[in-house]
């Protein structure tokens, strides 16, 4: 069980409280600190002087998610790796119900399960409106696709599990440094075990709990994951490809060409709140970041030595 965290204390304890009250008798909880904040190590330590199952504290001091996950898998003991988020909590038997399916579905190699919503303050109108009867609403990482098992699945960050030994061959993709997403992250290993032929399942009774503050039930923030969204799309598309400038350009033309309608209405429909309206505004953040992605693939180190990495393993 990886839990990464990164300066939102308050809501990793509520995580770790949480998951001290599965059912599944025996596993192991370990946190993986991806910034290595002194308060962090002191109060896993303080929570474990009561836990049932204590917390073993892992400093990672390279900022990006998938360091901290990987430090994860490397420090992991078990053979069935499960991670989530620091702003989420369980059903309590969410871990047993990943045991039970890949007990029963040994040619099951990975799997997700349901993410709920827990909205701290009542979501406005305009956004139950605009997720309406989605199954799967990646913005808010939730999803319930279905109500059975199914060996076609799928998962997000928030509510994923993984035999150990697809890490002998695969590993998380680059994701997010600080503010910034400049990889597909998890969505990349997925793909990547989709693409060997590997069975992903479904897990309907493995269920988390994705807590919803105030601000991300805005505007503002569905245009910040439009960006974020842009950043991981557009590794998808360069990972490993020559970068040369023609060809980057050639690309920028074409961004241009593809968003231009959507750059053009933007700033008439920035108070509304009409699905059409938050759609013409997520499209033009999305096209701004695959903009800014082209420049950071010319000047920006850090996006050129992600996009050359050719082995994920942990």
């Amino acid at each position: 069980m990886v839990v990464p965290t990164y300066a939102r204390l308050r809501t990793l304890l509520r995580s770790i409280q949480s998951l001290e009250e599965q059912t599944l008798p025996d596993f192991e909880i370990l946190v993986v600190d991806n910034g290595s904040d002194p308060s962090v190590e002191g109060a896993v330590r303080a929570a474990n002087q009561n836990a049932r199952i204590p917390v073993c504290y892992i400093p990672e001091p390279r900022l990006g998610l998938h360091y901290a996950r990987n430090a994860g898998v490397r420090a992991a003991e078990g053979d069935i790796l499960v991670f989530t988020d620091d702003d989420a909590t369980f059903d309590p038997g969410w871990l047993a119900a990943y045991a039970d399916a890949f007990a029963a579905h040994p040619e099951m190699v990975a799997a997700g399960g349901p993410v709920r919503p827990v909205w701290q303050v009542p979501p406005p109108q305009w956004l139950l409106d605009y997720i309406g009867d989605a199954k799967s609403f990646g913005i808010l990482s939730l999803m319930e696709p279905n109500q059975d098992f199914r060996l076609d699945g799928y998962f997000f960050g928030v509510n994923m599990a993984v035999r150990r030994s697809v890490f002998e061959w695969a590993g998380f993709h680059p994701d997010q440094f600080e503010t910034r997403i400049i990889g597909d992250g998890e969505s990349g290993l997925n793909s990547d075990i989709v693409r060997s032929g590997g069975l992903v399942g479904y897990v309907p009774n493995a269920i988390v709990y994705h807590h919803i503050p105030p601000e991300r039930m805005t505007i503002s923030y569905i245009r910040k994951w439009a960006w974020h969204l842009g950043g991981s799309q557009m590794y998808e598309h360069w990972w490993k490809r020559q970068r040369r400038l023609p060809s980057l350009v050639k690309e920028g033309f074409a961004i241009v060409r593809r968003y231009r309608r959507e750059w053009l209405k933007d700033p008439f429909v920035r108070l509304r709140r009409d699905q059409e309206s938050i759609e013409i505004q997520f499209q033009a953040s999305l096209g701004w970041s695959k903009l800014a992605y082209v420049w950071w693939m010319l000047t920006d180190r850090q996006v050129q030595a992600a996009l050359d990495i050719a082995d994920f393993r942990p």
